[in-house]
């Protein structure tokens, strides 16, 4: 992740990018603009974007694209899965009352 001095998202850096531009300035070997997410948007979305666009990992940011923090696939997917199972049994309890 490349960011300036106020954390603001300015490109990614991945393996073949570093390996490439050994002796290149980062701004000319990194991928500028990445897609970010905004801390509200619910985990399950982001667990299906990030699937469906095979992403292992995708940073956060505040709307002024101040980094906040780096989400990883596997903890949205587990997170997003424990949610959807703990709706579904507090479902299931609320018709088993009825």
């Amino acid at each position: 992740m490349v960011v300036n001095d106020e954390r603001v998202v300015l490109g990614l850096l991945r393996a073949e990018e570093l390996q490439r531009g050994q002796d290149e300035p980062i701004e000319r070997v990194m991928r500028p603009g990445p897609s970010t997410f905004r801390p509200h948007v619910p985990i399950e979305e982001l667990a299906h974007h990030m699937i469906h666009h095979d992403l292992l990992t995708s940073p956060v940011t505040t709307s002024d694209g101040r980094l906040v923090g780096l989400l990883r696939r596997e903890d949205a997917a587990r997170v997003a899965l424990e949610q959807t199972r703990a709706r579904q049994a507090d479902h299931e309890a609320a018709h088993d009352t009825h």
